[in-house]
């Protein structure tokens, strides 16, 4: 609900290596390695980009991994007259998480993770564009920084040229809500041709049930109503756009979903459909043959999804505004669950909930648009990890260098600082890099040690378990010190957990590993007693989010 209120098994790490962050630093000069796509198809070339290098190094490795094993290694000699900027390196030929690590003259200077996928619906890294003028920043400059977060598909926020008619037949035009920003058709085709040369792929914005005023009032049988008096007037939205029937044998089902088509036609790649919250079931009334009868929302929308999906083929994501009508998210026909949570959801363990609740019962990927103030950095650090571990994934990024704030996606946004957007690469990295063990089912344990909870609460280290035959995965997130369980309010910094004591229960453990999204995104070997509850660790620390990996017999 965009409310435009107001302008609405080869263990090859044996040492922990702490970090800053993901770039290390030499001699002052951080080196750094960027990815050419936002993920990679099986077999594929990767064409790394290295940057800063330092003076005199000799030798770069380049060492690919899966979990704790690695695969293989790419090393090129650095010839001091002409020094290495580039490298390329074949992709593995399975999907899932792989791990890339650098080293220099023997030396781990860098971690990062990407992602090997037949396509993005297998697994949604979702962003947001809003500046669709020739003025924009740098198109090639935008793409390359999402690349670098794993963001493979992007809504276009109002873009349309209209409620109803979507697609413009001139160049520039004026945005449908506001008539305010300037839209360029050119720049629209320059986003989403560059961005599929980095497997970045276009969704165009589509209210599902909003038409302009005058063209709706043509159609009387298209619209929704509700009483006033002895009278039935047509559902609006602020004065300015009607409320329509969604039913497949609806006119303007049929009229919006030929729109699409021509969106598709036009280049994009999918359609993201948005709603408004309301009217709920029964709420309102569509006319069948002259005659007023109740109106079912959620039948609507089940119904124009299916039927956009069917004449499409192309892939659908819809808007769960205050996640609702999550009773549909198993049956209508779209290829992720995005919901945008609002009184529902409150807490960080209200989030946990409702993100485990749709994964389980949609059996799809989870996209979150939880709205937080860009200069709340411990919030939305913590909110993130609550969101990753739990197997979704966050609307956040869009727009260069720019975090995502509030529902009217043009003006809400902020600039936060250069260092927590490199924690969020980091985030992003570990969630790619593990994706396997993020994607296992959860695992019915329990471990002990003081101020543990399986919940996120104040004053305790909250805790994710996952599992297969072969490991078990442990996430730790820090909610020490904080200030607040609200996720949309400002909390001070966790206070940092050094050398938690814990014991798992569990038996005929072969080795353990430690690793954590702030600063240590490779796994190291942990070392662990054994008693007769179990085994007994310590975590080295925890700043926010730190992760044990168990392999087990």
């Amino acid at each position: 609900m965009h409310n435009k209120k107001g302008i609405l098994s080869f263990v090859f790490f044996t040492t922990i290596f702490l970090v800053s962050s993901s770039i290390f630093a030499a001699g002052g000069v951080s080196v750094d390695i960027l990815f050419d796509k936002s993920f990679y198809f099986p077999n594929d070339t990767m064409n790394l980009k290295i940057l800063n290098v330092p003076k005199g190094s000799k030798k770069i490795d380049i060492v690919v991994s899966k979990g704790i094993e690695k695969m293989y290694k790419s090393s090129k000699e650095n010839n001091q007259s002409e020094p290495i900027d580039t490298i390329s390196i074949s992709v593995p030929s399975d999907i899932g998480g792989y791990g890339l690590d650098v080293f220099i003259d023997g030396k781990l200077l860098l971690s990062r993770g990407f992602l090997v996928l037949s396509s993005w619906i297998q697994s949604p890294r979702y962003g947001f564009l809003t500046d669709f003028d020739k003025s924009r920043i740098n198109v090639d400059t935008n793409l390359d920084y999402l690349v670098q977060y794993h963001i493979n598909s992007l809504q276009y926020y109002d873009w349309m040229y209209d409620y109803g008619y979507l697609v413009s037949e001139q160049d520039i035009y004026k945005d449908a809500w506001s008539r305010q920003k300037t839209i360029s058709n050119t720049v629209l085709k320059e986003l989403i041709s560059k961005g599929h040369e980095r497997n970045i792929y276009s969704m165009a914005y589509v209210p599902i049930y909003g038409v302009e005023r005058n063209l709706g009032l043509k159609h009387p049988d298209w619209l929704l109503y509700q009483k006033n008096g002895d009278s039935y007037v047509p559902l609006d939205f602020y004065q300015k756009i009607l409320i329509t029937n969604t039913y497949k044998t609806s006119g303007w089902t049929q009229f919006l979903i030929d729109q699409c088509n021509k969106t598709l036609q036009f280049g994009f790649d999918g359609i993201h459909l948005d709603q408004y919250g309301y009217p709920k079931d029964f709420a309102s009334m569509y006319l069948d043959n002259g005659q007023y009868k109740p109106y079912i929302t959620s039948k609507g929308f089940i119904e124009f999804i299916d039927e956009l999906k069917e004449k499409t083929k192309a892939p659908v994501l819809f808007n769960y505004v205050n996640n609702w009508p999550s009773e549909i998210q198993s049956q209508a026909k779209t290829d992720a669950i995005y919901i945008e949570p609002w009184e529902s959801c409150n807490t960080y363990d209200d989030m946990a909930k409702m993100v485990n609740n749709a994964k389980e019962d949609s059996g799809k990927d989870v996209i979150i648009a939880a709205y937080i103030k860009y200069t709340y950095e411990h919030t939305i650090a913590l909110t993130d990890a609550v969101i990753l571990v739990n197997g979704g994934r966050r609307l956040e990024l869009g727009e260069y260098k720019t975090l995502l704030s509030g529902f009217y996606f043009p003006a809400d946004v902020g600039i936060p600082s250069e260092e927590f957007l490199k924690r969020l690469r980091n985030y992003y990295d570990f969630e790619a890099r593990y994706k396997d063990f993020f994607d296992a089912s959860e695992k019915d344990l329990q471990l002990i040690g003081s101020s543990l909870s399986l919940i996120p609460r104040k004053g305790a280290v909250y805790y994710n378990i996952k599992g297969n035959s072969k490991y078990v995965f442990i996430n730790l997130i820090n909610f020490s010190g904080v200030t607040t369980t609200l996720w949309r309010m400002e909390t001070r910094k966790p206070e940092l957990v050094m050398n938690l004591d814990i014991t798992i229960p569990l038996a005929n453990v072969r080795n353990v590993y430690f690793a954590s999204a702030d600063n240590q995104l490779a796994f190291s070997k942990l070392s662990f007693s054994k008693t007769e509850e179990g085994i007994r660790i310590k975590i080295p620390q925890i700043e926010y989010w730190s992760s044990v990996l168990i392999e087990v017999e």
